[in-house]
């Protein structure tokens, strides 16, 4: 076990007591506590994500005119535009072709209202289109490049997490949602990373297609920061990151799958085919 991965279970446990103090803070003003929360995930990404990245909140656009719903941490690549105002911090044009990943953080997803918005908001992020496909070479890669990686952050879900699957492939499956618009990674900090494995999404295997739940306790946020650094930037950079460096030996947990619950789930691909 390196240090970075010994440090990142401290700032996980920094971030689940900050989502605490935030909601102490803020009581009896929803927006505020939201605020709060938002913030202590915008400073962790813009540790590791330092300038000339930049971390944003607000709407996307693609160069076809379409728009997303307002993001709450958006990590703008290098190359974007320094649009974001010195004054407030806030980005006056978030464009689609210059953004690395869009994060929208849900704090409990043991609600189903909660995990409802949640897909919601990715689903408006998924719509968009890039133009640049950076180093892509097949049919398959270039059309997932145009694609904006989406995650959800979370620190609290169901004690039985398939409760939590089991929402998010009924709000898909009533909603039609197709793979390409569905969520890439969820994170629980502390507990677990939720994958959805697909030819659409950003994450593939050969021999699995559908959400499984990766169980690796405290160390979700090292993996979190892993699985992002191993995504192609809306750029492609000129040499290996260095977290993926670091992060690469992380130990790996248990992989579950839920057979019955992804059938349905990809059972919206084969109705629309």
């Amino acid at each position: 076990m390196n240090k970075l991965s010994e440090l990142l279970k401290v700032e996980a446990k920094e971030i689940a007591a900050s989502f605490e103090k935030a909601s102490i803070e803020g009581e009896g003003t929803p927006q505020e506590v939201s605020d709060r929360r938002e913030e202590v995930v915008k400073g962790f990404l813009m540790k590791y994500f330092p300038f000339p990245y930049r971390v944003v909140k607000g709407n996307i656009i693609d160069s076809f005119g379409n728009r997303s719903n307002s993001i709450d941490c958006i990590v703008l690549n290098p190359s974007h535009p320094h649009t974001v105002d010195p004054l407030n911090g806030k980005a006056s044009i978030i464009f689609a072709d210059g953004v690395d990943f869009a994060i929208e953080v849900k704090p409990d997803l043991s609600q189903k209202k909660e995990i409802e918005r949640g897909l919601a908001q990715i689903q408006s992020v998924k719509k968009l289109k890039r133009v640049r496909t950076g180093l892509a070479k097949t049919d398959i890669e270039k059309e997932k490049a145009k694609h904006i990686p989406a995650f959800i952050f979370a620190d609290k879900t169901y004690a039985d997490i398939r409760t939590l699957i089991s929402n998010i492939v009924e709000y898909y499956v009533n909603n039609a949602v197709p793979q390409a618009e569905q969520f890439d990674l969820i994170i629980v900090n502390n507990r677990a990373i939720v994958f959805n494995y697909g030819t659409k999404t950003k994450f593939q295997r050969k021999d699995f297609e559908g959400i499984a739940v990766l169980d690796v306790g405290d160390d979700a946020l090292a993996l979190f920061l892993f699985f992002m650094n191993s995504l192609p930037k809306s750029e492609p950079e000129i040499s290996k990151n260095i977290l993926s460096i670091y992060l690469e030996d992380m130990p790996t947990g248990t992989l579950y799958t839920y057979t019955d619950l992804n059938e349905k789930l990809c059972s919206i691909e084969k109705s629309s085919s």
